[in-house]
């Protein structure tokens, strides 16, 4: 921001900056008799949901699973993202300093009466953020192999291609900032038990570069002035 201060980012924000990055945006569906916010993405060749849920429009759509949560496919083709490991990761790791230092918005301009300089009463301290990498999987599923394909392509493209892109986040602030993410594995999703049954997809391994925000920023009182005093010890004559 223009005045110093950055904003604040944490778990859920990343987890909804990797599902924009991906090209999904909020559509409105119609559950359960309700108008409910949801994410999904438009594929060329790819035909989602019409007439089971309404207000997809053919739009594919993106589910973000909790790790405990044992997600059951309903309508294919669709899109599942997963967060797994959060793993700090000391190299990007800065002990010490801060963010920023600024005049509080509570403060007061005061007078040092040592110096005679001007200055905040208060200000407001953000320490460092602190290093993660956090790991997502990205299930594509498809009742076909060219639909799955297509998706396929269009996901890593997205993500900026191959072997890391970027994924954006947007922090407290509103600002958007860009993280590396690295594309680490890419593996089958095929299940054939009989030909009306079956599932094509792809799993894409992603290892998101983070920055997490675990303490709120703090104010502090500025020193106006210092206090000096001195102490004279007295000697007795002929004493030490």
């Amino acid at each position: 921001m223009s005045n110093g201060r950055t904003g604040q980012v944490f778990l859920e924000d990343f987890d909804v900056g990797l599902t924009e990055t991906l090209g999904a945006q909020i559509i409105e569906i119609e559950l359960d008799g309700e108008r409910a916010p949801e994410y999904a993405i438009r594929f060329e060749g790819v035909v989602g949901p019409i007439e089971s849920f309404p207000g997809y429009e053919g739009m594919v759509p993106v589910i973000m699973q909790e790790p405990e949560d044992t997600y059951q496919p309903g309508y294919l083709p669709h899109i599942v993202i997963s967060r797994s490991d959060i793993t700090p990761d000391l190299i990007r790791w800065f002990p010490g300093g801060h963010e920023y230092r600024i005049p509080a918005s509570v403060a007061k301009w005061v007078k040092s009466p040592t110096t005679g300089e001007i200055g905040p009463s208060m200000v407001e301290i953000k320490p460092w953020t602190l290093p993660f990498n956090l790991q997502y999987d990205i299930h594509i599923r498809d009742k076909r192999r060219i639909p799955a394909d297509k998706m396929f392509r269009k996901v890593v493209s997205n993500l900026g291609g191959f072997p890391y892109g970027q994924v954006y986040v947007k922090d407290s602030e509103g600002d958007t900032r860009g993280y590396h993410g690295f594309l680490e594995a890419v593996s089958k999703l095929d299940e054939v038990v009989e030909i009306g049954d079956r599932t094509i997809g792809h799993s894409l391994s992603l290892r998101v570069e983070a920055e997490l925000d675990f303490t709120d920023p703090s104010l502090v009182k500025t020193a106006t002035g210092v206090d000096i005093s001195v102490f004279v010890r007295e000697r007795s004559v002929g004493g030490v």
